[in-house]
């Protein structure tokens, strides 16, 4: 497995692009925090939007009926095996790791 982790001013473009190939299909977010252990906020529920607002410096998630928000986010890397995204790992800036994984691995 490859993990890529994109430069800042990669983030609004990068995740655009990624929502737009992976719209409507399932995915899980997962949280991992040190003081929380690791918590899945939505199972397997339809991506309807993924972007970087450098302005408020934050991410926005839209899965199903949720809106899942990541502030200040510190990194962003892919995890991709032979052409295949399998996640999207956002870290904020309390360290805690926001894990976008699709139901089936996307070409990327």
């Amino acid at each position: 497995m490859e993990t890529r982790i994109l430069e800042k001013d990669e983030w609004a473009d990068e995740l655009i692009r990624l929502w737009r190939l992976m719209d409507g299909k399932d995915v899980m977010i997962e949280v991992e925090a040190l003081n929380l252990g690791d918590q899945v906020e939505a199972e397997f529920l339809p991506l309807k939007g993924l972007s970087y607002d450098h302005k408020d410096d934050v991410v926005q998630v839209r899965v199903g009926p949720l809106e899942h928000m990541i502030n200040k986010p510190s990194k962003i890397a892919l995890a991709v095996e032979k052409g295949r995204l399998l996640a999207i790992d956002i870290t904020d800036a309390d360290g805690e790791q926001h894990l976008i994984k699709p139901q089936e691995a996307v070409i990327v």
